[in-house]
């Protein structure tokens, strides 16, 4: 089912309902009373979360009265595309700031918001033996009563290889979803997992399978396109190409090789002392060594062959317990370890900012293309002018959506772990 309403122009949308409700059931529809939205969703966060600004002269404060305990429901969708798509939840209002008064009427102030799942989380603490494959267990932390984030909304989990068995310590249902998560590998044997929540819903899902998505949701230009030409000699706006456009871009840092030599990304050595057999085991991890094997969004490492480093650049002591349940091995991430560190920091290690024309469609964890000319002189003759280093595939790491009272605009964080460009080319 598509919107009704027609698209005017790349970034319109519409804010079919902002609507604060308490906890005992009394409602107040604020749409026409707010300012701006912010709506963030993160791939290394397990919540989405966002904030409201709000210019009212109905005293809402007063009331309701706004205590921390109320619910904002939201519904924002972008028109003439499918509704599924839409911004649409309960959330939980979690904290009041910067209230200003504006004259005598009026006063102005922002809602925080999280999800509903947040506030289970932080009022939950579980002792307990779990014991089965990774990727069983995580459904029920997500919508079990007794010991779960209690949620109904859908959980997307990717199948692991290995089990496991340890004892909750009085952990939240994230902390034992965290916990999981650095030590579960894929069927590809690649312990990348990330949980993270979108419009969609929760993902348990390894950064390979997000890599290797053959869909990209949009492909990313920067240029000077204004106006599309038609045959009558005139032009007009085409929001498709509008949508590809990207309005403003920064590159916060184009790389930092101290940065990836001290977090482990090229290589590490990790000492380990096993309490039980009383033998300490040394292993070496080379970024380079499972490259080809692993799937990635581009082609080529992120550094050269002839990278300079040791393994010695980060050493980490580890320690695992062999046998501490029978019939488990050992239980702790000590095999994992170093090459999830590497991964999880090349997936980090090259990122562009990027704001564009905002659709309530883009979401965290889609593949997107970004297209970026290199920055010299260029003749008509000149067959490519692309910017091999910054262009290729990305993942959309972290979005926010804002909202206000004329447009939509995201500001995006992309992400990406390898590159278009053959680092090894003027060997």
């Amino acid at each position: 089912m598509e919107s009704s309403a027609k698209l005017r122009f790349a970034g319109d949308y519409s804010l079919n309902k902002a609507q604060i409700v308490t906890q005992k059931g009394f409602y107040q529809d604020i749409t026409n009373q707010v300012i701006a939205i912010q709506y963030f969703e993160d791939l290394f966060s397990p919540f989405i979360t966002g904030k409201i600004v709000v210019k009212e002269s109905l005293d809402l404060i007063n009331l309701f009265p706004f205590i921390g305990e109320e619910y904002i429901n939201l519904d924002i969708t972008t028109p003439s595309f499918n509704d599924k798509y839409g911004i649409k939840g309960r959330y939980y209002i979690h904290k009041l700031t910067d209230r200003e008064l504006l004259g005598d009427k009026a006063v102005v102030y922002e809602l925080h918001f999280i999800s509903e799942e947040a506030i289970v989380d932080s009022n939950k603490k579980i002792s307990r033996t779990f014991g089965d494959k990774i990727s069983a267990l995580i459904k029920p932390f997500v919508n079990d009563n007794n010991f779960g984030l209690q949620s109904k909304k859908s959980v997307v989990v990717e199948e692991t290889l290995n089990k496991i068995k340890y004892t909750s310590n009085y952990w939240s249902p994230i902390k034992n979803i965290m916990h999981l998560l650095d030590i579960a590998t894929n069927m590809n044997k690649t312990p990348n997992y990330v949980f993270f929540e979108n419009r969609d819903g929760f993902y348990f899902i390894s950064l390979e399978s997000l890599y290797d998505n053959k869909h990209i949701t949009q492909q990313f230009v920067y240029d000077s396109y204004m106006r599309d030409k038609v045959p009558n000699a005139s032009d007009i706006r085409n929001p498709q190409e509008d949508y590809r456009r990207i309005l403003d871009i920064s590159i916060p840092i184009g790389f930092d090789y101290l940065d990836r030599l001290s977090n482990g990304m090229l290589g590490s050595r990790q000492i380990s002392y096993d309490a039980t057999t009383k033998q300490y085991t040394t292993k070496v991890y080379n970024m380079f060594d499972r490259f080809k094997e692993q799937k990635h969004l581009n082609p080529n490492p992120l550094n050269s062959d002839s990278a300079v480093f040791r393994s010695n650049s980060t050493v980490t002591l580890y320690p695992k317990m062999y046998g501490t349940f029978q019939g488990f091995g050992d239980n702790t991430g000590q095999k994992t370890f170093q090459e999830r560190t590497s991964l999880i920091k090349m997936a980090q290690a090259n990122f562009l900012n990027i704001t564009v024309k905002g659709r309530c469609d883009y979401t965290a964890g889609q593949k997107v293309n970004v297209k970026l000319n290199r920055i010299e002189p260029a003749k008509k003759t000149d067959k490519d002018i692309e910017d091999n280093m910054f262009s290729g595939n990305y993942l959309i790491g972290a979005v926010n959506h804002y909202f206000d009272r004329e447009k939509h605009e995201c500001h995006m964080e992309l992400i990406k772990d390898s590159s278009v460009m053959n680092m090894n080319r003027n060997k």
